[in-house]
């Protein structure tokens, strides 16, 4: 019950990275010419080194727009093979596991995320989410309160804070 009101609630991973870009087109015909030659682009990038984990993130994250979730897991674990340490890469990939309903693999990428960085606010929303959604409210109220308490002004801190006020009229 409660995994549906917060999945539902509208992508209950937290996703550190944005979309990069510049101004954006009047008309989606262009936005779509715009992804598709930037996906070129990086493509030759990538092509000249393989190991380039920005242009790894960037890939995954318009694979992911356009509902490639194969493709932009390919790309984050590409990434993460090639330097473990990158928050937003595992925080993207958490993500992505998520939406394809690996939730085992979303918990080990933001269990990751906290062994590089303890009390990530975003990786311990996210764990909260993920036990929200397994039934076990008193873990997920645990770490909610964990990213409250250490999140200050955080997106992952404002998150945990309006799960554990739904959690409350849920139970």
């Amino acid at each position: 019950m409660c995994a549906g009101l917060l999945i539902g609630a509208g992508g209950w991973l937290a996703s550190r990275s944005k979309e990069s870009g510049g101004g954006a087109p009047t008309q989606e015909s262009s936005r779509s010419w715009d992804t598709t030659h930037e996906k070129v682009f990086l493509a030759e990038q990538l092509r000249r080194n393989p190991t380039h984990v920005p242009i790894l993130l960037r890939l995954a994250q318009m694979e992911r727009s356009e509902g490639n979730l194969r493709g932009a897991r390919q790309h984050l674990e590409q990434a993460v093979a090639t330097d473990s340490n990158q928050v937003d890469v595992r925080l993207e990939l958490g993500l992505v596991c998520s939406e394809m309903g690996d939730l085992a693999a979303a918990e080990e990428q933001n269990r990751a995320v906290l062994r590089i960085e303890p009390g990530q606010s975003d990786a311990l929303y996210n764990l909260g989410a993920i036990f929200a959604d397994r039934g076990d409210f008193v873990q997920a109220r645990r770490v909610w309160t964990d990213a409250i308490r250490g999140g200050n002004q955080t997106d992952g801190a404002a998150q945990a804070e309006k799960a554990l006020q739904r959690l409350e009229h849920v139970r």
